[in-house]
């Protein structure tokens, strides 16, 4: 019986670990998938006169990746009147992002009602930043990775060696 519950509380703490992975996966294809959204939002505007809503739901084509369906709702909210800084924030308030991130993300709000070259400007700089957190955590997953696996093993063997 202690086996059995040694063996459950193990499985659980391995769960947990699996986890905190997934999650951190999930961020991370999210600043990928954002970062890409923007940068190539940013690359048509220059070389189209199409309405903003209109190109967010070309760039977010019909993938279901959290940065795509904050693109289609920053759009849908604009073509019903929104103003774009408030469509922007309310989309981004879902997005599974760390607090760097996240801030870097909402600031774009904000530009999305100046000027095309504005805009531009503003996106660029989005995308950027974005690059950056995610190169941050593409260096740091390992670590980070490591670090929780040994915490929740360790957590997991002292819990075993207490029902034994």
């Amino acid at each position: 019986m202690k086996l059995l519950g040694a063996a459950l509380v193990l499985a659980g703490f391995g769960a947990a670990w699996r986890s905190q992975l997934r999650a951190w996966r999930q961020e991370e294809e999210t600043l990928a998938c954002l970062a890409a959204a923007l940068e190539q939002l940013c690359a048509r505007i220059r070389l189209t006169r199409r309405p903003l809503p209109r190109l967010l739901r070309e760039v977010s084509g019909a993938g279901r990746s959290p940065a795509e369906t904050c693109l289609r709702e920053t759009a849908a909210a604009m073509e019903r009147g929104e103003p774009p800084s408030r469509a922007w924030a309310a989309a981004c308030r879902t997005l599974p992002l760390g607090e760097a991130a996240h801030s870097a993300a909402a600031e774009l709000g904000g530009a999305l009602s100046g000027g095309e070259e504005d805009i531009c400007k503003a996106i660029q700089l989005a995308a950027d930043q974005l690059r950056g957190e995610l190169t941050e955590l593409r260096q740091e997953k390992r670590d980070r990775a490591r670090r929780s696996g040994a915490v929740c093993f360790s957590a997991a063997a002292l819990v075993i060696i207490l029902l034994l």
